[in-house]
């Protein structure tokens, strides 16, 4: 079976794993960006903004570990949002070496706060209180009040200034297990990294739990309940997968708030650093202008796509007819799964399909083959003409590789026109077996 595992820069199984819980609107997002260097948690004033675990490599005076963040734990929240964010916060204490509770301490410890407190004294995990927004040394003794509490030693830390937090990770370092060597890990491959991404509320998150066999993000009917990219880590048949679930794309100027342009934000750096995006669509409502635009999105980020249509259960729309508009109306002309979260049917084909398109990504083409199909190209459709002068292709070879970038000599560089430019690259594309792969073209003029 699959093996995974939640995951952000570079996760290496065999690494000591630190959980960061506590109750909502606490600062958990804010120390977990502190302490991994990264801005990857989206981070808002609103309480509840995380609701998906996420997992990123930490490296602290030489010693690295794994740092988890969860959703805010607020057991009196039982709609069934917070019931998945609390069990999934739950399920991250099972995987966890060592628990860091934080607290506000600019506010006595909340009932809930209490509630966590006591569920925490039933582990034999080790826990430390991080007691947040000490922002000067006057917050500090509010902060050793917590010893109270008889649950472990406290630290008083500014997250978001970084006040403390080199004291508190010394002591995290120090309460650590030993990593175990891994080294098949070591000397592996490099995981392939695969974006969901997608309109909001069309399954992205429960395609993902489905992929995984496991429920490992927040999935609900309300839309926008994705808002951080959650990486997670596969092996399958030995090869390394990241797994990247995305906030669900709008149109630009769509965003209703600042979390939501923030996660789309999140959603773009995650396709610009995927081999392959899976954009999903819903069976119900066909591919739509909002589906067609999260492909060209993929496009611009220089990744491979996928299309999923999802739902499938719910409707089953003529595949040929989505094919042919998919065809005319985007630039890479991605190939089409279908598949239902909710029967299974379609799910073993979506990983390999991703994984195709990454290999055919690395495609490397002879030049003789590039400029056999560029005299052909040539007698097909002369280039354009500009007075007495005529776009001539005079040299075509592959410069780069994932994606593939190929350099196009001609003798004036002006006159090469958009559509003339497309026509070259769907030509190389359908030539090459290259639909759903992003190809680029650097045309150099004579001069």
């Amino acid at each position: 079976g699959a093996r995974s595992f939640a995951q952000g820069s570079s996760v290496v199984p065999g690494q000591p794993v630190v959980a960061i819980v506590g109750s909502p609107n606490v600062g958990k997002s804010t120390l977990f960006n502190r302490i991994t260097g990264r801005r990857d948690a989206v981070v808002d004033s609103t309480p509840g903004i995380t609701r998906d675990r996420r997992q990123a490599g930490a490296e602290w005076s030489g010693r690295t570990f794994q740092l988890l963040d969860t959703g805010g734990m607020d057991p009196a929240d039982d709609d069934e949002i917070g019931t998945q964010v609390y069990s999934l916060a739950r399920g991250a204490l099972a995987e966890a070496d060592l628990v860091l509770l934080v607290v506000d301490v600019t506010v006595a410890p909340t009932g809930g706060d209490m509630e966590i407190i006591d569920s925490l004294r039933g582990t034999e995990i080790p826990v430390m209180i991080v007691a947040n927004k000490c922002d000067s040394p006057a917050r500090d003794a509010g902060a050793y009040n917590l010893l109270s509490l008889g649950l472990g030693d406290v630290f008083p830390v500014s997250a978001q200034h970084g006040r403390g937090t080199g004291d508190l990770l010394d002591a995290v370092i120090a309460a650590l297990p030993p990593s175990s060597d891994d080294p098949e890990v070591d000397d592996g491959p490099e995981a392939t990294a695969v974006s969901i991404i997608g309109r909001p509320n069309v399954g992205k998150s429960s395609l993902l739990n489905a992929l995984l066999g496991e429920e490992r993000v927040v999935v609900h009917g309300e839309p926008g309940t994705t808002r951080d990219a959650i990486d997670t880590t596969i092996s399958i048949d030995g090869t390394p997968l990241v797994l990247i679930d995305t906030a669900g794309l709008r149109r630009r100027g769509k965003a209703r708030n600042d979390v939501e342009r923030y996660s789309m934000l999140r959603t773009v750096d995650a396709a610009e650093r995927s081999a392959v995006a899976i954009v999903v669509c819903d069976a119900v409502e066909g591919v739509t202008d909002g589906d067609l635009a999260v492909c060209e999105q993929a496009a611009i980020a220089r990744c491979c796509t996928l299309l999923v249509i999802n739902k499938w259960d719910l409707a089953q729309p003529d595949l040929d007819d989505l094919r042919g508009l998919v065809s005319r109306k985007t630039r890479q002309r991605p190939p089409i799964e279908i598949c239902s979260t909710v029967t299974g049917e379609g799910l073993h084909r979506i990983i390999p399909a991703a994984l195709r398109l990454a290999e055919r990504a690395r495609t490397r083409v002879p030049t003789s083959r590039l400029n056999d199909l560029l005299r052909e190209l040539a007698r097909e459709r002369p280039g354009p003409r500009k007075g007495n002068t005529r776009l001539s292709l005079r040299f075509l070879t592959q410069i780069a590789e994932s994606p593939p970038i190929l350099r196009l000599d001609v003798n004036d560089r002006g006159l090469m026109t958009r559509d003339y430019g497309f026509w070259i690259e769907n030509r190389i594309r359908r030539e090459f077996d290259l639909e759903g792969v992003p190809v680029i073209i650097q045309v150099r003029g004579r001069s």
